[in-house]
């Protein structure tokens, strides 16, 4: 089975066969892939890179199929991104950066579907303890990891988070995870602030903070991150805007004045010097990190279309996560 999107706002549930692979690949049979904030425009607003086409970019799964019999049976996620290797930044191993990439779920077919062929090189493995669901999930904290690194956050500090979705959320317990003192959550949804309160984070009521994390892509909490955070602070920008983003004329003076400092954040590192997918199976593993805490819905891929349906019918949602069943 797959979930097919065919054109924009068009999803449908259909059969498909067992690929064959390259022999730099193994074949996955997938277990758990998330639908992402960014799938939404793929299937509701036209964006997607070509129709029709398969999602799924966060997945897990187990090899089923592999030239190296040891490889038979392993657990693993998949850095979704398959880097060109020739250009200047694969030369350093910055792959977010490279300049003709191919993603999993995005430029090609991805993980929405009983099986998939991956790179052999873009396999991270699982320990026992790490659930597919959480495992689906890696990619994502690894994105939160990067931008959070990005805040050199000293402990002690507070941070406050625009957007308490999935992403948010991931961002928050990795600051806690590095000693942030206050961790708190702005968004428009209520039921939304109400989870980040239940996991142990506070509601923003114009407390003193040092750190922005702008996660939802709106321009106003954008121009709200530079108004709240104190002279010579810091802010994150990691979350995809669906529209121009502008700046009031006072709100861009108190950048100059606070002497602020902007980080853009894409995607993760995965190289040999810096893997923070390792890193994120590792702070699952032991529980810094609790990914599974923000699935709001386990939907079988059979019932694939509901997924979809959800985010359609404006039904309250975090994480929904596709499962086999």
């Amino acid at each position: 089975m797959r979930i097919r999107i065919y054109e924009d706002k068009k999803y449908v549930v259909e059969p498909t066969e067992k690929p064959i692979c390259g022999k730099d690949e193994v074949l996955m049979k997938v277990k758990a892939c998330g639908v992402c904030g960014s799938d939404v425009g793929r299937v509701f607003a036209g964006a997607a890179y070509y129709y029709p086409i398969v999602l799924g970019h966060e997945f897990s799964g187990e090899i089923a199929e592999s030239d190296d019999s040891d490889l038979i049976g392993k657990r693993a996620c998949v850095f979704p991104l398959l880097p060109c290797k020739k250009c200047e930044f694969c030369a350093e191993q910055a792959y977010a950066n490279c300049v003709s990439y191919d993603y999993y779920g995005s430029r090609r077919d991805g993980a929405m579907q009983d099986w998939l062929c991956v790179k052999r090189e873009n396999l991270v493995f699982l320990p026992d303890n790490v659930s597919f669901e959480a495992g689906a999930m890696v990619e994502p904290a690894a994105v939160c990891l990067h931008a959070v690194k990005k805040a050199q956050i000293q402990k002690g500090e507070s941070i406050v988070i625009f957007g308490a979705g999935t992403i948010g959320m991931l961002c928050g317990m990795w600051a806690k995870h590095f000693g942030a003192a206050h961790v708190y959550f702005v968004d428009i949804d209520e039921k939304k602030l109400d989870m980040a309160k239940a996991l142990g984070f506070e509601v923003y009521d114009n407390q003193s903070v040092e750190i922005a994390v702008e996660a939802s892509g709106a321009a106003v909490c954008l121009n709200n991150a530079i108004n709240f955070v104190k002279a010579r602070g810091r802010i994150v920008i990691v979350g995809n805007s669906g529209a121009d983003v502008t700046i009031a004329k006072a709100t861009y003076a108190q950048i100059l004045r606070k002497q602020l400092t902007f980080s853009g954040s894409w995607n993760s590192d995965f190289s040999d010097r810096v893997n923070e997918w390792k890193e994120s199976v590792e702070a699952i593993s032991k529980g810094y990190i609790d990914p599974e805490a923000l699935i709001t819905h386990r939907i079988p891929l059979s019932d694939g279309s509901r997924a979809f349906d959800i985010i359609k019918n404006r039904e309250f949602f975090n994480k929904i996560m596709v499962v086999e069943k």
